[in-house]
C-alpha cells in the first residue's frame, strides 16, 4: 500500500478545496445605514467584464442566477444586490422600484469600487429597469469611467398606466442618462410598437440607444409562470441572449 505523506494529503485537500470553491457563489453584505443591510451575491471569478444585475427575484435557483452561472466561462463576473430582502419586500416584479434610488446608487458605487473588472454593465428587466435608469441619472454614476452601459430587457418604466391611444408617460429619470442603452422588447407584446417613442425619450440627454425585438415572446417572458413553449425555449437560451446583447453594447 502506498504511503501518503501528511503534507501531500494536505496539498491534495487544499487543491480539491480550491477547485471546488473557485466557481462557488460569494456572499457579502453592505451596511447602507443603521437600518439597511444589502446582501450582494457574486457569481464567477474576476473578469474583464462585470455585470450588475438588478433582479426582480432573488435566490440561488432563479433564472437570473442560473443564467449568470452559464456565462461565467465567457468572461463575465456577475453581481446580484438583494435590495428586496433589505426592505422585507416580496420578490415580485412590482416591488423592485420601491427601493430608494439612493441605496441602489450606493450599492452600485460599492461594487464598482471593489470590482477588478475593466468595464461594468447594468442589467434590469421588467420593473427593475426603473432603479437602473434612476441610478444612471445620478451625477456620481454619470462620471464613472468603469460603468459603460445598460441592457434593459422588456422594460416597464411607465409612471402610470397609459390611457388607450395616448403616448406612455415614463418615469422622470427616463432620458437623463448619458450611458449607452440597449432595449429589448418581446415580439408578442403591444409595447413593441412603442419602442420608437421610448428610444427617443431615452436618448434625450445624449445616450446612444439601440432597440431590438425578442422573437416569439411576451414582455418579461422569463419571469412568467405561464410560459409558452417559445418562451420556455427562449428562457433556456437566456444566457445566449444576454451574451449577444452585451457584445452589441460593447460594439457601440
Amino acid at each position: 500500500m502506498p504511503i501518503i505523506r501528511p503534507y501531500s494529503l494536505f496539498a491534495s485537500i487544499l487543491l480539491f478545496s480550491l477547485s471546488t470553491s473557485v466557481s462557488a457563489d460569494i456572499n457579502q453584505s453592505l451596511m447602507i445605514n443603521d437600518d439597511i443591510e444589502a446582501d450582494i451575491v457574486t457569481i464567477g471569478n474576476p473578469a474583464r467584464t462585470g455585470v450588475i444585475w438588478l433582479a426582480c427575484h432573488q435566490g440561488n435557483a432563479t433564472v437570473e442566477f442560473n443564467t449568470a452561472r452559464k456565462l461565467t466561462d465567457s468572461g463575465y463576473q456577475f453581481y446580484f444586490p438583494d435590495m428586496l430582502s433589505a426592505h422585507f419586500l416580496a420578490p415580485t416584479p412590482s416591488n423592485i422600484d420601491q427601493v430608494p434610488s439612493a441605496e441602489v446608487i450606493q450599492v452600485i458605487q460599492h461594487i464598482i469600487a471593489q470590482s477588478k473588472a475593466e468595464r461594468i454593465y447594468l442589467i434590469g428587466a421588467a420593473r427593475a429597469a426603473v432603479p437602473v435608469l434612476k441610478a444612471l441619472a445620478d451625477p456620481a454614476l454619470k462620471n464613472s469611467d468603469k460603468l459603460k452601459a445598460a441592457l434593459l430587457i422588456t422594460p416597464r418604466i411607465n409612471k402610470k398606466t397609459p390611457e388607450p391611444g395616448s403616448e406612455p408617460e415614463y418615469i422622470d429619470e427616463a432620458g437623463s442618462s448619458i450611458h449607452t442603452l440597449r432595449v429589448l422588447e418581446g415580439e408578442r407584446t403591444p409595447n413593441r410598437w412603442g419602442l420608437p417613442h421610448l428610444k427617443n425619450v431615452l436618448a434625450r440627454s445624449g445616450s446612444p440607444v439601440q432597440t431590438d425585438i425578442i422573437p416569439g415572446v411576451r414582455g418579461f417572458f422569463y419571469l412568467r409562470a405561464d410560459k409558452t413553449p417559445q418562451e420556455l425555449s427562449m428562457t433556456d437560451q437566456l444566457d445566449q441572449l444576454i451574451h449577444f446583447n452585451l457584445q452589441k453594447l460593447g460594439d457601440i
